[in-house]
């Protein structure tokens, strides 16, 4: 736990340290929020079925914006490989930086959702199943998307591998994440979606952890 602790402390001074790209997809987040009601004018019904749907879709590229130097500064400087001569298994360094990347990007989206989603039309009563849907599904976005994050630091080209691989692969969690939202609304009920998305959660911290290692390791051979 001593060790888990300390390289999550390691990570998010990293991040902080050097947190233009931490910076960059939270403003960007924002932004996006902001800036898409101006496309729909004052249709407030229209926004207010959409509004979970574009806090979604921000989130989801705001994820992506920072993925790239997931594991390329530790890779390019020697500092992973340095840590697994130590002893510390390569698995194990890819949740700690899973569960950094999340505690800088995917928690502040889920914390400043309730505020937004207001902001943009969503019904007060509804934005409880927005929070809970962005808990579930922001750390599998960064969990899926630690793979491509890994692979690309073997071939290089991140931004444009990330982009391909990642997205298609992402796409359950926000049709699921926006689905909870919009079926809520609707009178539909999205609590469905939530099983979905807490299902895809375990399934993501078993498999990407080994799938991530692998890719860093075909680097180094």
């Amino acid at each position: 736990m001593n060790i888990f602790l300390k390289l999550i402390l390691r990570d998010l001074k990293s991040i902080f340290s050097g947190g233009s790209d931490a910076g960059a997809a939270l403003f960007f987040y924002l932004l996006a929020i902001i800036m898409f009601p101006l496309s729909f004018g004052s249709d407030s019904v229209l926004l207010a079925k959409i509004s979970g749907g574009v806090i979604w879709m921000a989130a989801l590229f705001s994820s992506m914006l920072s993925l790239d130097r997931l594991f390329r500064s530790d890779y390019e400087d020697g500092s992973l490989e340095q840590l697994v001569l130590s002893g510390i298994s390569l698995e194990f360094v890819v949740i700690t930086k899973c569960l950094s990347h999340w505690l800088t990007n995917g928690l502040p989206l889920v914390i400043l959702s309730p505020i937004l989603s207001i902001i943009i039309g969503l019904n007060i009563e509804y934005c409880w199943i927005l929070v809970i849907a962005l808990f579930l599904g922001t750390p599998s976005l960064t969990l899926i998307g630690a793979v491509p994050a890994a692979l690309s630091c073997t071939v290089g080209k991140g931004g444009v591998i990330i982009t391909m691989v990642v997205l298609p692969l992402m796409l359950p969690v926000l049709i699921l994440g926006s689905g909870a939202v919009i079926s809520e609304v609707s009178g539909l009920g999205g609590v469905g979606h939530l099983y979905a998305l807490a299902a895809i959660f375990p399934i993501s911290a078993v498999i990407v952890p080994f799938l991530a290692s692998k890719a860093i390791r075909l680097g180094w051979e």
